[in-house]
């Protein structure tokens, strides 16, 4: 191999080194990148499950509290008409009609 050769492949095999450098530093660089989208998410679908769970729970306890509210109301409901079935009014007499 002449000197003008090797110096040839020296050029070609700087230049593969310097876009392999580049490439390498453009993976570092998107990788981190990545690292960073992935915290945020996951930080995002934590908040969201709290979200979610705190929900449940207010729709849970609201529940509940509404089926007593039921429940109450229904027995005043019983309580009363029971009330009004003791007090059965007299019936009327029919009305004579007039000629």
């Amino acid at each position: 191999m002449t000197k003008l050769q090797k110096d040839q492949l020296l050029i070609l095999l700087e230049s593969m080194d310097s876009k392999m450098q580049l490439t390498v530093e453009t993976v570092c660089s998107l990788n981190d990148k990545i690292d960073g989208v992935e915290e945020r998410l996951s930080a995002r679908i934590d908040h969201v499950e709290s979200i979610q769970n705190m929900t449940i729970q207010a729709v849970a306890a609201l529940d509940k509290k509404l089926s007593a509210k039921i429940d109450e109301v229904h027995q005043e409901l019983v309580a009363h008409r029971n009330d009004t079935e003791q007090h059965v009014s007299k019936p009327k007499r029919p009305l004579k009609r007039v000629a």
